[in-house]
């Protein structure tokens, strides 16, 4: 006989069918008939449940049928699973990659909103109609994969319709340009806020993300390189070296950014290093410089070690400890709370202030373009430079009085 289901109750009221609750207050998910989830805000349990009872209350007349027909071979959704397969038969690497995981994910919902369109329909006008639809951020995330996908597509002589690749570089040729940036929405991260978020990191019992917080400021490293630090590949003779993983994405493991930190000149990550390793330590010997003994030991497909700490994981704990620490709570309309990554912005502001020029602060941060690393600083108070040269009345023949 089968154990009847525990009921989910949120604040001693018990969640209506299909409701559940949410890791952010006054945010719920709802299961539809064909499986897929629906996302709404409601102030209070009552209000979350009267919206699933109405949704209830309807739920015969929708399909219950999550898979649609397959599609055949004139669809694009068709041939996307077959360049993946490509790809990562070209390049087995690629699936260790979270922005390998993205690309896919954005290839597979290109797909789904071309059904109407037949791959040899499709033509540029096709392609721009739904490229402005998306966001700058989305547009510059995925023009280079789908370069590449329209390539093998035209390649494959799929697209007779296109006269040539509308994702192309080339200056003789109509380009696809990128929405405008909007203006950044996440707040700046301040020392003192990251020092209180620090410090309620080691309350809530986080060591793993103070110290992954140490190495993001003193070396400018992103989460997931951070995450991916082994200690027996990336540790060795006093150095500590990382092959940038979004620059090698860019540029090729040739052109890629290759950063090294000698321990005897770096006290403070030399510090952070030693208490990554003896955490390790204590968390069965964990490879990976920052680890966590979890609540519940899980491996998964992304990790190959029960403790090892993943970029999203990392995330979530930094917005634990922020929440704690008070930190960004109050914000404006127009902002969202700082996350891990605006660590490397108040790096690079610290490193400007410091006096080290824009280049070297650009090499650390393993941007190809400087503008990059000046929109990190941009948000943060900018040092002045004194200019020195003097005009004086000797110089001008006369004074101003």
């Amino acid at each position: 006989m089968a154990r009847p289901k525990r009921p989910r109750l949120v604040d001693g009221i018990q969640l209506a069918d299909h409701l559940y609750s949410t890791n952010r207050p006054n945010y719920w998910r709802y299961n539809r008939p064909d499986g897929r989830w629906r996302y709404f805000t409601a102030v209070g349990v009552e209000a979350a449940n009267r919206i699933a009872e109405a949704n209830n209350a309807r739920r015969h007349l929708a399909s219950t049928s999550r898979a649609d027909k397959p599609l055949g071979r004139d669809h694009l959704a068709y041939w996307i699973p077959l360049y993946v397969a490509y790809r990562e038969r070209l390049d087995p690497r690629l699936t260790a990659r979270q922005s390998w995981r993205n690309r896919v994910y954005a290839l597979t919902a290109l797909g789904k909103s071309m059904t109407k369109v037949p791959v040899g329909h499709i033509d540029r006008d096709t392609i721009e109609t739904w490229w402005l639809q998306l966001t700058h951020h989305q547009q510059k995330q995925r023009h280079a994969e789908f370069r590449r996908l329209f390539n093998w597509l035209m390649g494959q002589g799929l697209c007779p319709r296109l006269e040539y690749n509308p994702f192309t570089t080339a200056d003789d040729r109509p380009r696809l340009y990128l929405n405008g940036a909007p203006k950044k929405a996440r707040l700046p991260l301040a020392l003192g806020e990251f020092w209180r978020i620090y410090d309620a990191a080691g309350e809530l019992g986080y060591e793993a993300l103070q110290i992954a917080m140490g190495i993001s400021l003193t070396t400018f490293m992103r989460e997931s390189d951070i995450c991916g630090l082994v200690i027996d590949e990336h540790l060795r003779d006093n150095l500590l070296r990382r092959v940038i993983g979004k620059s090698e994405a860019q540029r090729g493991t040739v052109g890629a950014s290759r950063l090294s930190w000698d321990q005897t000149h770096y006290a403070l990550l030399r510090q952070l290093i030693a208490r990554g390793m003896q955490l390790s330590l204590k968390n069965q010997r964990c490879p990976y410089l920052i680890s966590h003994r979890p609540k519940q030991k899980r491996r998964g497909s992304t990790k190959t070690h029960t403790h090892q700490v993943t970029a999203r994981r990392l995330m979530t704990m930094f917005t634990e400890s922020r929440i704690a620490a008070g930190v960004h709570i109050e914000l404006p309309p127009d902002r969202t709370p700082a996350t891990f990554h605006e660590i490397r912005g108040l790096a690079s502001a610290l490193a400007a202030r410091a006096g080290y020029d824009l280049e070297a602060i650009q090499r650390a941060m393993a941007h190809e373009d400087a503008k990059t690393t000046m929109g990190y600083q941009s948000e943060h108070d900018l040092p002045y430079e004194q200019v020195p040269i003097v005009m004086t009345a000797e110089l001008l023949g006369r004074d101003f009085g």
